[in-house]
């Protein structure tokens, strides 16, 4: 019995559907997870930004040993930060250090604000990179639901060319009709074949395309491709090009490049701080151990401190003008990206409404194909046409029944790629 069930369960087909493709690629997207995590990221760095509004604190150990080499021949001497002793001695200090900046023309609250900012743009981008998924899917699911009707079209009509030809050649055989025209109809359904040969092609490369994004494997043979569901408007949602994410990322950029200039420009001036240093201290001639054990206090430290770099190369400068510089080319190309963002809309609006068009053109087309075919059945019924006559316009109304089926297709991508546009504006 399972070895009956097993065929009938590897042969049945795989089925498409838009929306429940666009939600297994948007879980399987690794640019929407990596993005998800940018904004992690920036959350953190927001987190280490503030921690420029608290004081620093340190501690540090000191243990060592030192060895007079002039056997207590010179003074103590202090040459900067180094103090040349007198004596052989094992000396244990501990210090606690502790920095707070007062005052630094705000130069601090600049910094947290890029920071801030760079969590608003990489959330943006997140809303973005889901935006441009969607679309991908939708230009792939268009593409490979237009070519599986496509295919079933050309199926239908290499059946019906098979038989148009098999009659030729029976009228040829009867010396009814010549070898030419015998052969044109056994071309037509050579090219038929061909044809189905490249679609099959074609389904089966953007089955792989799309694959990629959902992470299923999908055989093209038995692939089953739904149509879309009809979208709730016409695409005439309200679209602001300064509400879109690009619109919105760029903005922060340039807010951010903005503040980075203030920030290095205000970085030029003094900065008061305040600090402190406690200190232990012991030392012991003989034993490292004892040195440590017998510590005590012996300093305290407390001060303010003004710090002016007076030069340093021209290096602050040189950041200044470069984020100056940077800060206009941020401006052009925003100015590019929404200009390119605007005639894509436009040309999407424009091609929906064309389809619209063609799509009454196509159904009147339709409807006069199938009378047509409808009086010619009649006619073929009552043997007053041959059955040439009958395939010549069952052929014609398969292909005005497809090109009507990719107007649809088409207005309906359409369609819902103005409303994924749409979506990203906020």
């Amino acid at each position: 019995m399972a070895c009956l069930l097993f065929p009938l369960l590897s042969s049945a087909a795989d089925v498409l559907d838009y929306d429940s493709v666009v939600e297994k690629a948007l879980a399987h997207s690794h640019d929407v997870r990596m993005s998800r995590l940018d904004v992690t990221i920036s959350e953190s760095s927001l987190k280490r930004a503030y921690s420029l509004y608290y004081p620093t604190i340190k501690a540090q150990w000191n243990s060592e040993y030192v060895k007079d080499l002039s056997d207590g021949a010179y003074q103590l001497t202090s040459v900067g930060d180094t103090v040349l002793v007198q004596n052989t001695m094992y000396q244990t200090s501990l210090l606690l250090a502790g920095t707070y900046n007062l005052f630094d023309f705000g130069a601090t609250p600049k910094r947290v604000s890029i920071a801030k900012s760079d969590v608003d743009v990489k959330r943006t981008t997140y809303r973005q990179t889901i935006r441009d998924i969607k679309l991908k899917v939708l230009n792939l699911y268009s593409g490979l639901l237009t070519a599986s009707r496509e295919l079933e079209t050309k199926r239908r009509l290499l059946t019906l060319y098979k038989e148009l030809s098999l009659t030729k050649e029976r009228f040829y055989k009867a010396g009814r009709i010549s070898k030419v025209e015998m052969v044109d109809e056994a071309v037509k359904a050579v090219k038929t074949l061909d044809e189905i040969d490249t679609l099959k092609l074609k389904v089966a490369t953007l089955s792989r395309d799309l694959s990629f994004y959902t992470g299923d494997a999908y055989e093209a043979e038995i692939l089953s491709v739904r149509d879309f569901a009809e979208p709730a408007g016409q695409g005439d949602s309200v679209f602001d090009i300064d509400r879109t994410p690009e619109s919105r990322i760029y903005a922060l950029e340039i807010e951010k490049k903005q503040a980075e200039v203030d920030a290095l420009t205000r970085e030029l001036y003094p900065r008061l701080g305040l600090y402190s240093k406690y200190v232990w201290y012991g030392n012991n001639e003989n034993e490292a151990g004892t040195s440590a054990r017998y510590m005590q206090p012996r300093n305290f430290f407390i001060g303010l401190a003004a710090t002016l770099t007076l030069f340093e190369g021209f290096k602050s400068n040189a950041e200044i003008d470069k984020a100056k510089l940077e800060l206009e080319r941020l401006k052009l190309e925003r100015s590019r990206k929404l200009s390119e963002l605007e005639a894509r809309h436009a040309k999407v609006t424009q091609a929906r409404r064309t389809y619209t068009s063609g799509i009454a053109n196509q159904k009147d087309m339709l409807k006069k194909v199938e009378d047509k075919l409808a009086m010619v059945k009649r006619l073929e019924g009552q043997k007053l046409i041959d059955r040439t006559d009958f395939l010549n316009q069952k052929i014609e109304l398969l292909g005005q029944k497809l090109e009507l089926t990719k107007v649809v297709i088409a207005k309906t991508a359409a369609v819902k790629e103005l409303e994924v546009l749409s979506e990203g504006v906020k």
